[in-house]
């Protein structure tokens, strides 16, 4: 058995990993506001199971090297040179690899899910903060090997007509992902106190999606998912993506998937002076999953198991 882990910015996941990729024993606890008790935490866990495994797997934000060394922990701010891996291996003498969980989930859907068997693929994991991993035929894209798939311009796109559109769209996505407007716990937050719940909460929110509750919330939830479809068409201009996958909580709500469905079919005849060709946009497999199958198949990987 392996420990997953994935540490995100509300809470910190955990499960058993069987060698048939089976998740068992899940819980989560929130995560800590400080370094100290991060550590008392994720010692706490792994301490409940370390009699039973053989090593562990983490998914976590931010720069990682192969070692598990975090240089920084993405919206996690005292996760900042912080030596992960090799800590937590001399601590309970045990395999540990740490890997991004973006990569993660992306990872997992290549090898078991939705992204199985195409020359490029990306998934968005959409959770306090925004998350991008890519893959060919099961694999992460290096920042060598991602080169191959970059996109040529086409002689439409190369046109003068098309490069404000281009343009448009690249600072678009760059104010987004700097004000962190992918975020679906700040959605989540944003449309909670519009409907004047006591604290943030998701089905709630998609109920009254669902049941046209609020002309504000409507317009807040297309505004959301048009934020995301910008993120998708902007990749694509980028990449030669067969497919997007969406993942993290937020994406087991079909309301949602349809919703950038429908903004990223708006947004690409908008932007039809682009000469790009539509893809295919759906939910991850594993939705909240992905990132515990996606740090578990990485460290089998990596250690040949």
């Amino acid at each position: 058995m392996i420990l997953a882990i994935d540490i995100g910015g509300t809470f910190i996941k955990f499960g058993l990993v069987d060698n048939d990729f089976r998740i068992s024993n899940q819980s989560k606890v929130p995560t800590p506001s400080s370094l100290d008790n991060f550590w008392i935490t994720l010692e706490s866990i792994i301490s409940s199971f370390k009699n039973g495994i053989s090593g562990i797997a983490i998914a976590c934000p931010g720069e990682i090297n192969r070692r598990g060394f975090v240089f920084k922990g993405g919206l996690i701010p005292y996760l900042t040179a912080i030596p992960l891996g090799t800590r937590l291996s001399k601590t309970y003498q045990l395999p540990v690899k740490v890997i991004n969980d973006a990569d993660a989930a992306v990872l997992a859907e290549a090898r078991y899910g939705s992204l199985q068997d195409l020359d490029c693929g990306a998934a968005l994991v959409l959770g306090t903060g925004v998350g991008l991993g890519i893959v060919s035929q099961g694999d992460l894209l290096t920042p060598l090997s991602v080169t191959r798939y970059l996109r040529s311009p086409s002689p439409q796109s190369k046109s003068q007509t098309s490069l404000p559109f281009q343009w448009e769209l690249f600072m678009h996505g760059l104010v987004s992902l700097v004000d962190n407007k992918g975020s679906a716990v700040g959605f989540v937050h944003e449309a909670s106190q519009l409907l004047g719940l006591i604290q943030d909460d998701g089905p709630a929110v998609f109920s009254a999606i669902g049941e046209h509750q609020s002309e504000d919330l409507n317009l807040l939830f297309k505004d959301y998912c048009h934020e995301i479809a910008v993120l998708v068409l902007n990749l694509q201009s980028f990449f030669r993506l067969e497919k997007v996958v969406i993942g993290g909580g937020i994406s087991s709500q079909n309301a949602l998937i349809e919703g950038i469905v429908n903004a990223y079919e708006e947004l690409f005849k908008d932007k039809s002076e682009l000469g790009l060709e539509s893809i295919t946009i759906q939910a991850c497999q594993f939705h909240n999953d992905s990132n515990l199958l996606g740090a578990a198949s990485y460290f089998a990987s990596e250690n040949d198991l």
